[in-house]
């Protein structure tokens, strides 16, 4: 059992986060002394994680919010709600996302999928989180990008297009938010060992793991006040050997 000191109550908001990276990265800001607001598609999934995290860290405190990312539309319209409960708001991470291979032969399904979820409803909720962050004054956006985007894959082509697109927004952002005192930052990792990576492809023991983007955050979060950060990737070696 860990026990975590939360005096003073701050708010991460994950989405994505009843797995992969979004998981792992709500265990980070848990044992940061955060509360959490969960949001994700799957609601068994969500519970899931609230009991598992608030089992773990008996002082923590876990919300959780199921939203559909494949309608952009339920998004601006539930999202507002969801962020208006809170005072203040002190981080996001955006880390909900799919992944579907495909090129030229990509199906018009499946090109909705990935605009929707993975740029669409993702610019959606920055925008409304920033516009909340810009007035208390403060805050932390991240951003879950893909080194698909800084150097296209032509097998997962619309979904490095998608990657490519949120990088790009969020570096605008950055520039944008950084005078309101609003620090903006990309993650940009290889192939990560989770579930939606599970292809066979790559050895699971062979990929970045969940918990180095837990490191990469811990890293970017602790620069000192001069500093700041709008882009990191995160390399895959035994891609990078290929």
């Amino acid at each position: 059992m860990i026990i975590v000191d939360v005096k003073e109550k701050k708010w991460a908001l994950i989405t994505g986060g009843s797995r992969g990276i979004g998981r792992s990265l709500a265990h980070y800001f848990v044992q940061k002394g955060f509360s959490l607001i969960l949001i994700a598609s799957n609601t068994d999934r969500l519970i899931q994680t609230k009991i598992e995290i608030e089992s773990q860290y008996p002082l923590s405190k876990v919300d959780i919010y199921s939203v559909d990312f494949n309608v952009p539309q339920q998004v601006e319209m539930i999202i507002p709600n969801i962020i208006n409960r809170y005072d203040n708001l002190d981080v996001l991470v955006n880390s909900a996302g799919v992944l579907i291979a495909g090129n030229i032969l990509t199906s018009l399904s499946d090109l909705k999928s990935l605009i929707n979820i993975n740029l669409l409803s993702t610019m959606i909720v920055c925008n409304i989180v920033a516009i909340k962050m810009k007035r208390q004054g403060f805050g932390e956006i991240y951003n879950i990008g893909s080194t698909a985007g800084l150097e296209p894959v032509s097998k997962i082509a619309a979904y490095s297009a998608t990657k490519s697109a949120i990088i790009s927004y969020s570096q605008s952002l950055y520039q944008e938010l950084l005078p309101f005192n609003v620090t903006v930052c990309c993650l940009c990792p290889s192939v990560v060992n989770t579930d939606m990576t599970d292809d066979g492809r790559i050895a699971n023991d062979l990929k970045i793991e969940p918990e180095d983007l837990n490191k990469a955050m811990q890293f970017i979060r602790t620069l000192s006040s001069g500093a700041v950060m709008s882009m990191l990737s995160i390399r895959c070696r035994v891609i990078d050997l290929e």
